[in-house]
């Protein structure tokens, strides 16, 4: 089976939970396909809890991770992650890489922090993680793929980080008239970027094989519907990749493959974490012990769903408008305990009966209810 975990609003919406839930059982691989370390996909077990960036949220049930040719993993960041998992499960996780991911580099967070920090209150809400930079850097031409890092040396990694430094970062900081600048120890760096990506991945050329090796393939998504790239709308305030089904469908069809089935994953409220317009209700407060207050981000806010017609639709809408091809659609909804099984909405909360029946008069075909943190707990209403 080949499922697509997508956030059906600003991110933070339960995809680690939905991507735990999702392989539970059987030889599953989780596709990491968009943006990059800058996601925090929070799964928890009885007395044990991990926030994901980079592996995958099926890890604690042995899920395989593999980053497609439209992530932008960060080697510096790994093995932090790798080494903070082993603490908390005491696994040791397999890493899949496409050969032509791209890379984040340290220079892409720098640049990403600075150019933030210089746009004062009117910064766009970025996590300081470098995703937009490395995006940006690579469509200019100073790339650097697995491949090339698995296949160049150390000297002409190096060679080609000093031609960054040089001819690339002091460009990107001039625009936003910022003095300082990164420099950075390129041999050195080069020669981690070599053996973290030797020690910890292992690259995939043929993906339909590798696909078709596992019981289960789920393409997990970061952040949000209402932050991808193409939703000019609410430029600047979105995401430089796309956070909607278009990946985990075109990843598939390039195989021959198809998605079985997309599960869009909400909050029984509403959240935003980062800059942007969002109807904040100072009436309502959660308890979130993942997005907590940073300098990029500032806190999580908290408001109700404009309407329970518009969330469907934009989850009904970007399946007919993206998928060319009949695939079920779920919704997984999350944090009811925090509303007592009620839906909110700007236009009045909805008791969970009531919303359900109304998903699925609106094509939603199964909708996974949670109550707690826990994915074992998860409820299927069909």
């Amino acid at each position: 089976m080949f499922y697509a975990v997508i956030g059906s609003n600003y991110g933070d919406e339960g995809k680690g939970l939905a991507t735990d839930c999702l392989t539970l059982e059987g030889h599953d691989l989780v596709v990491r396909h968009n943006g990059g370390a800058q996601a925090g996909h929070t799964v928890e077990r009885e007395g044990k809890r991990f926030v994901f960036h980079e592996l995958s949220s099926g890890s604690f049930n042995g899920a395989d991770t593999y980053w497609a040719a439209t992530f932008f993993p960060d080697l510096f960041k790994l093995e932090e992650e790798i080494n903070g998992f082993a603490e908390v499960s005491g696994a040791h996780v397999k890493i899949y890489a496409s050969p032509d991911a791209s890379v984040t580099l340290l220079y892409d967070v720098y640049l990403n922090q600075k150019i933030e920090e210089a746009r004062g209150k009117a910064k766009h809400g970025s996590c300081g993680m470098g995703i937009w930079e490395a995006t940006r850097r690579t469509r200019d031409g100073f790339g650097l793929t697995i491949r090339e890092i698995a296949d160049l040396s150390a000297a002409e990694i190096a060679a080609r980080l000093a031609s960054i430094e040089k001819e690339y970062v002091p460009v990107r900081l001039a625009k936003y008239s910022i003095t300082e600048s990164l420099e950075l120890e390129t041999l050195k760096y080069a020669e981690l970027l070599k053996n973290v990506l030797a020690k910890h991945v292992t690259l995939v050329e043929d993906e339909k094989a590798f696909f078709l090796s596992y019981d289960n393939v789920v393409f997990e998504s970061g952040q949000g519907l209402l932050l991808d790239v193409d939703r000019r709308d609410l430029w600047p305030h979105t995401t430089c990749s796309r956070t909607n089904i278009i990946n985990p469908v075109s990843i598939l069809g390039k195989c021959g493959l198809r998605l079985d089935e997309a599960v869009y994953v909400t909050r029984a409220y509403l959240t935003r974490h980062g800059a942007g317009p969002f109807n904040e209700d100072p009436a309502l407060h959660f308890e979130d012990e993942t997005n907590q207050p940073n300098p990029w981000q500032d806190s999580i806010r908290f408001g109700r769903h404009p309407s329970a017609s518009s969330l469907i639709r934009r989850i009904t809408d970007d399946v007919s408008e993206n998928c060319p091809y009949e695939v079920r659609t779920s919704l997984f909804l999350t944090h009811l305990n925090e509303t007592e099984d009620l839906v909110l909405t700007e236009e009045g909360d909805i008791p969970l009966k009531e919303f359900v029946k109304t998903a699925h008069d609106s094509g939603i075909g199964r909708l996974y209810l949670s109550r707690t943190k826990y994915s074992k707990d998860v409820n299927a209403d069909e």
